[in-house]
């Protein structure tokens, strides 16, 4: 099995990855429902199934956006959500993932990882580590110390949060996923409260020294460690953003 990866080039509106996991998601569910759902007989047998879609992971940054997840959806007041786009600097989406609201942003690596997963043996608990496991290890890779703790995403040594996760599911079926800071303009993050936790900083990839790596870069290295961790992946394959939208 192999591992899809679409890098989206430049700043990428928020709407549109969220578009490209939309259709991947609908192609998962049509692959479950038409398994879950034989016709009944006497009709002639019907044509096999559609396949599911590979794995597939998009990597992407966006022009400056906060999101909020689906426990804040409605729950932030106007004079909030204007504060967020500082007037008119940056855009606000509501999103379906889990989690607070968190910023995206240019210098950020932004990446959804939609797959079913069950086949490759995880549970949603297993998920979760999984993505927060596969952040430290591309951080390894570039000599920066990750952990994880008792609040969600990946954090330095000294406290301050390199990396958050949120995701969503659907019939085991996932969306979302994680966001990297590698050369992001932390101001933007003095707009929220971190994971719900006054005085957390957030950090970066140029914050803690590590100087010039390319979202992109950090993307396919991420994207190879993803792989080797999947059970059942043996190689990632990039690929273009027509291949997915046209053959799914």
């Amino acid at each position: 099995m192999r591992l899809r990866h679409l890098h989206l080039p430049g700043l990428t509106p928020y709407p549109h990855p969220v578009a490209i996991q939309t259709h991947l998601l609908s192609l998962h569910l049509a692959s479950l429902a038409s398994l879950a759902s034989p016709p009944k007989p006497p009709p002639p047998p019907p044509p096999p199934p559609p396949p599911p879609p590979p794995p597939t992971l998009l990597t992407f940054q966006t022009p400056p956006t906060y999101t909020c997840g689906r426990r804040e959806i409605s729950r932030l007041t106007p004079s909030q959500i204007t504060h967020l786009c500082a007037n008119g600097r940056a855009e606000f989406h509501q999103s379906l993932r889990g989690g607070q609201t968190t910023f995206h942003g240019p210098g950020q690596l932004t990446a959804f990882l939609i797959l079913n997963l069950k086949p490759h043996n995880l549970t949603t608990r297993s998920y979760i580590e999984f993505l927060e496991t596969s952040i430290i290890r591309t951080l390894t890779r570039y000599d920066i110390p990750g952990h994880r703790t008792e609040n969600p995403g990946v954090w330095t040594s000294d406290g301050k949060k390199i990396a958050s996760v949120g995701v969503h599911l659907r019939r085991y079926i996932t969306g979302f996923g994680i966001g990297v800071n590698v050369h992001t303009d932390l101001d933007w993050f003095d707009r929220i409260v971190m994971c719900g936790l006054p005085g957390k900083k957030a950090t970066s990839f140029a914050a803690e020294g590590v100087m010039g790596q390319g979202v992109e870069q950090v993307g396919r290295v991420f994207a190879q460690v993803v792989a080797e961790g999947l059970e059942g992946v043996h190689t990632v394959e990039e690929v273009g953003e027509g291949e997915i939208m046209e053959g799914g």
